[in-house]
């Protein structure tokens, strides 16, 4: 991908072969495991972006208003995360999200991701 604008929603699958995790806030309770580092998208985006990026992944899921975006900026990049309501599955209380890149005036890329809390505190995606 080169330049432009770009808009991100995070792909379920991509989200679930995300190795890296990140801290927000205090310890786990402020991490998004995976999210917006296991995608294709996250190459292009600067360390100080990748973590706007993640924390506004987070802020969204543990605090945000179902249907009312999540904004972040940073250098060339910016975008927003949609959460949907929450719901629970077993044990886990799930969010589905959405989340929506652009870098540099790009063409706009768009994905869905599921995201479930779990006990330690952390949101880690799910199919």
């Amino acid at each position: 991908m080169n330049g432009g604008l770009r808009v991100l929603t995070i792909g379920i699958a991509g989200l679930l072969l995300a190795a890296c995790s990140q801290t927000f806030g205090r310890g786990a309770l402020g991490s998004v495991s995976g999210g917006v580092a296991g995608t294709t998208i996250a190459r292009e985006l600067d360390s100080g972006s990748l973590r706007a990026a993640r924390e506004a992944e987070y802020r969204a899921l543990e605090f945000g208003k179902a249907g009312v975006p999540i904004a972040w900026s940073k250098g060339k990049a910016h975008g927003e995360v949609t959460p949907g309501a929450g719901y629970r599955i077993n044990a886990y209380d799930c969010r589905d999200y959405t989340h929506t890149i652009t870098i540099d005036g790009g063409a706009p890329q768009a994905a869905r991701g599921t995201a479930c809390r779990q006990a330690n505190g952390t949101w880690q995606p799910v199919s």
